[in-house]
């Protein structure tokens, strides 16, 4: 079964697809990377915009292979997405007491029965603990055990409407008609999680942050459970508006600036290494310090570090992650930024790549493409789908435990419409 996953962010949207062999495995075939518009802070705002950079990476699948778009996963962020907790009980009425997926099925389907702000709607409900007549149980799977009573402890992820209703926008749009999409939707901080985060690391503590270009988004982990994910409305698209600022050049140009000569601790620039302006903007013949790009690239990395520090603080975990933290997205890749993030948050840092043993390449050249921190939240979509598809397999309910996850099912309105779409010549 082809798989392709997909991370709509600020700059681009990133494509992987792959094969998931009936023996569980894992192949990865193809990257796709297209610029992507009408996306700020991680939200679709300009459906229209958004179309285009779609439409050119679902045709360079189809190109690939047709059956690349039969199961689509879409990553979702934005920052307006809240992150919150739930318990529901229910009880096992059987007189054997024991506990079948149904039961797990129904006491996270009573965890979603809460009241949310108007304009809100829920995305995920996915169980964080369990809890068997007053015993807590450490294992995520419950099937098989035996109580009078079930309860759960479950995260909620729900996101304002208005997200989704862009999303389901872009997708009419590509495809022709209106619709609601039905597909596989995943909380990109979740993805990225997947792809990155080891077992060891959630258990000990950790922090994962994924500087994005429009945003930020932040996972903590500590004993093995997840105490909150959250995208802050800041990124490395922000160091680029500054040194726009500060040296008076386009974005454009400044962007160019920040990847070839930027560096995010300006203690590690020397005074004496400049550059002419004009290597990156043909309008400004001046020279300019590195030190001083690299002052101004550290400003705005120290307040993104510093966002997260007050999050950590609210959870009363500043300082008390022993694996520190993981640093992934484009802005990992910036010269410095670890020496930024281990001073802002009083932390060991590390920069943390998508975990690509977990597939099998069919090319060499992959292993470099997929071994990049942009592609973190792609790889883990990737992961979370080929994860939901065996755990249906073998009857256990998928990540989403209900409305707002869904499946990429038969009938529905949106595989139809991409059935459709790869049958076109």
């Amino acid at each position: 079964m082809y798989i392709t996953a997909l991370d709509f962010g600020s700059s681009h949207i990133k494509g992987v697809i792959a094969d998931l062999k009936k023996d569980g495995s894992l192949v990865v075939l193809k990257t796709i990377k297209k610029e992507s518009a009408g996306i700020k802070r991680g939200e679709i705002v300009y459906p229209e915009e958004t179309v285009k950079s779609l439409f050119e990476v679902l045709s360079e699948a189809r190109h690939f292979d047709k059956r690349c778009l039969k199961t689509l996963v879409c990553g979702l962020s934005g920052t307006k997405s809240k992150f919150g907790l739930s318990h529901a009980s229910v009880s096992i009425p059987r007189p054997d007491m024991e506990i079948i997926p149904e039961d797990v099925e129904r006491v996270i389907h009573e965890s979603m029965a809460i009241n949310l702000p108007a304009g809100w709607q829920i995305l995920h409900s996915l169980p964080r603990e369990y809890v068997i007549d007053d015993m807590q149980i450490d294992d995520a799977d419950v099937v098989g055990l035996s109580g009078k009573k079930l309860e759960a402890n479950v995260i909620i992820i729900s996101i304002f409407s208005s997200i989704r209703k862009n999303f389901d926008k872009v997708l009419q749009l590509v495809f022709g008609k209106k619709s609601d999409f039905s597909g596989s939707i995943i909380f990109s901080p979740l993805a990225c999680d997947r792809a990155v985060l080891s077992k060891q690391q959630r258990e000990l503590g950790v922090v994962l942050i994924d500087v994005g270009f429009g945003t930020t988004s932040i996972v903590v982990y500590q004993d093995g459970k997840m105490l909150l994910a959250k995208v802050l409305p800041v990124g490395a698209g922000n160091i680029s508006n500054d040194i726009a600022i500060g040296l008076k050049c386009s974005v454009d140009a400044a962007e160019r600036i920040k990847v070839a000569s930027g560096c995010a601790f300006a203690r590690d620039v020397a005074a004496k290494d400049k550059f002419n302006l004009s290597e990156f903007d043909e309008e400004h013949d001046v020279t300019i310090s590195r030190k001083y790009v690299a002052e101004i690239i550290e400003v705005r990395a120290r307040e993104i570090f510093g966002l997260v520090q007050a999050e950590l603080k609210v959870l009363g975990k500043a300082g008390k992650l022993p694996a520190g933290a993981v640093v992934t997205g484009g802005g990992a890749k910036m010269p410095g930024i670890l020496n930024v993030a281990r001073e802002e948050l009083k932390l060991p840092a590390q920069v943390g790549l998508p975990n690509t043993d977990e597939f099998e390449k069919n090319n060499p050249r992959l292993d470099d493409e997929l071994s990049d921190p942009q592609m973190a939240v792609a790889c883990g979509l990737l992961l979370q789908q080929a994860d939901m598809l065996i755990k249906r397999h073998a009857g256990i309910t998928p990540l989403g435990g209900g409305k707002g996850g869904g499946w990429l099912e038969r009938g529905s309105i949106i595989a139809k419409l991409i059935r459709t779409f790869i049958t076109l010549d």
